[in-house]
C-alpha cells in the first residue's frame, strides 16, 4: 500500500479527491486529509506519507513553500493538483512533474496513479528548484520550520527577534514574546536564516538586525532590541557588526 496524505485548504477538493481514489484503486490508502499548509506539516513529519497530493495555491503558505520549508526532508512523491494556467502547466511538463488539474479528471487520475507505481519517490528537492526556476517565479520562502516536543512550529524570518544559545538546546525568541525551544545548534538554526537579516553577535546570540534599536557601550558593548531586551556583543564582533549598522537603515 501507498500511504498518502491530501493537502488542500478546500475542504470539497479534500473529499472529492480521496472518493476518486478510493474508486480508481486499492493501492493508495489515504492516511490524512488536511485543509491546511501547517496540517500538512504536521502530518507529513508524524506519518511520513509515501506521497503527498499537494494544493499549490493556499493562504498563509502554498505548496511550493512548504516544500521548501522541508528542503532536503522531502523523501516522499509529489503530485501537485493545481488550476494553474498553461504556462506553469509547461513548467510541469518540462521538469516531469507530476500534476493533476483542477477539476480533477477520473481518467487524469488513473494515469497518475499508473505512474506513481512506476516511478515511486522521484520526487527531490533539486526537482523543486529546478521547477520553480523553470517557471520564472521568485517563490522564496522566508519563513522557518522548527521543529519541537509539541509538533511543528512555522514562523516568519521577520517575527524571530533572536536565537539564544542553551546547552545543547537553542531557544527562539519571537517578536510577541514566544519562546520556541529547539534541540538544535545556533549555528544549525544561523543556516535556516536569511544572513542579510541575521548576526552573531556574540558565540550564545544571533540577533535580527531589523530589531536593533541601540547599540550601547557599556560593558563592553551590547545592543538593545526593540522590544527592551539587551544582547551582550563580544568584543571580536563589535567592529563587524557597527559596520553592518552604518550601511543599514534600522
Amino acid at each position: 500500500m501507498i500511504k498518502s496524505i491530501i493537502i488542500d485548504d478546500e475542504v470539497a477538493a479534500l473529499e472529492t479527491l480521496q472518493s476518486k481514489l478510493n474508486k480508481c484503486t486499492q493501492e493508495i490508502e489515504v492516511i490524512s486529509l488536511c485543509n491546511s499548509a501547517k496540517e500538512g506539516l504536521n502530518a507529513i513529519h508524524k506519518l511520513k506519507p509515501d506521497l503527498v497530493f499537494l494544493d499549490i495555491e493556499m493562504p498563509w503558505m502554498n505548496g511550493f513553500e512548504l516544500l521548501e520549508c522541508l528542503g532536503e526532508q522531502i523523501n516522499f512523491d509529489v503530485v501537485f493538483v493545481t488550476a494553474y494556467d498553461q504556462y506553469a502547466i509547461r513548467a510541469f511538463k518540462a521538469k516531469a512533474v507530476d500534476y493533476l488539474l483542477k477539476p480533477v479528471d477520473r481518467d487524469d487520475l488513473k494515469d497518475c496513479i499508473d505512474r506513481i507505481r512506476r516511478n515511486q519517490n522521484q520526487f527531490s528537492y533539486e526537482k523543486l528548484e529546478n521547477l520553480i526556476e523553470e517557471m520564472d517565479k521568485p517563490i522564496r520562502t522566508k519563513r522557518i520550520l522548527l521543529h519541537t516536543n509539541q509538533g511543528i512550529e512555522i514562523l516568519r524570518q521577520d517575527e524571530v527577534n533572536y536565537c539564544q544559545a542553551e546547552s545543547n538546546y537553542c531557544v527562539i525568541h519571537s517578536c510577541s514574546g514566544q519562546k520556541i525551544i529547539v534541540s538544535k545548534s545556533l549555528n544549525q538554526i544561523e543556516k535556516l536564516l536569511d544572513p542579510n537579516a541575521f548576526f552573531r553577535v556574540h558565540r550564545s546570540f544571533t540577533v535580527n538586525i531589523n530589531q536593533i534599536k541601540k547599540f550601547l557601550n557599556q560593558d563592553g558593548g551590547e545592543v538593545m532590541l526593540e522590544s527592551g531586551t539587551k544582547i551582550p556583543v563580544s568584543r571580536r564582533r563589535k567592529e563587524e557588526l557597527l559596520d553592518i549598522l552604518s550601511k543599514n537603515i534600522i
